[in-house]
């Protein structure tokens, strides 16, 4: 029992620390502010269950990829033909499953969070072909997916345009974010996303023409 309620009380930290950078950035996070948000009365929560904030905040982004390593699993189970498998399809497996997370605190929250951790350097691309995957073997697998599908390019060409897709897609959710004055509505950032999405299909399905 003890050991569920420390798990319960862990997350409900992560969960805090998540929509406070979500909504008022890193320097927003302090001790007070998200044991308070957690419903923590021992403002020393924080260092109970993870030590420093920097350490609170590598497990809230680490929480949040297992969940989306997860998902990413799930559907390389429901995969009928993994061989054949287009670089767009795979694109889709590795972006979809950051949006999928469910937000307890703010809408989108996990979303903002992450954005502000790419921005200051604490969040890895996805797509950065030299970050070690060994402990996501799932988005391992999409990845690989989309470098065998895109193979029949030049290297610097596959990546330039897997980097521009998602380029694309973060940028789509940032500007929608900003431009908000409250909290973002699910169905206009699904139609934006939609587009990028179109736009993706076009870049990666596009074949190459080789310089004359």
């Amino acid at each position: 029992m003890n050991e569920k309620r420390g798990s319960a009380a862990r997350r409900s930290l992560c969960l805090a620390a998540e929509v406070l950078v979500a909504e008022h950035g890193l320097e927003a996070v302090t001790l007070r502010r998200v044991a308070q948000i957690a419903g923590q009365r021992n403002v020393a929560a924080v260092t109970y269950h993870f030590g420093t904030i920097q350490q609170l905040l590598r497990a809230t982004v680490e929480m949040r990829l297992q969940e989306a390593e997860a998902i990413r699993g799930q559907a390389i189970d429901k995969c009928s033909n993994p061989d054949g498998i287009d670089a767009f399809i795979a694109w889709l497996w590795v972006t979809r499953p950051a949006l999928d997370a469910a937000d307890e605190l703010a809408p989108y929250a996990h979303v903002r969070f992450l954005l502000h951790m790419r921005l200051a350097g604490l969040l890895s691309d996805p797509f950065d072909s030299s970050v070690d995957r060994s402990g996501t073997p799932a988005l391992e697998f999409w990845l690989e997916c989309i470098r065998i599908s895109l193979s029949h390019l030049p290297p610097h060409i596959a990546q330039a345009r897997v980097g521009l897709c998602g380029l694309m897609f973060w940028n789509a959710i940032a500007i929608h974010m900003d431009s908000l004055p409250g909290h973002p509505k699910s169905d206009s950032l699904k139609e934006i996303l939609l587009d990028v999405e179109a736009s993706v299909r076009l870049i990666l399905d596009r074949p190459h023409e080789a310089a004359a």
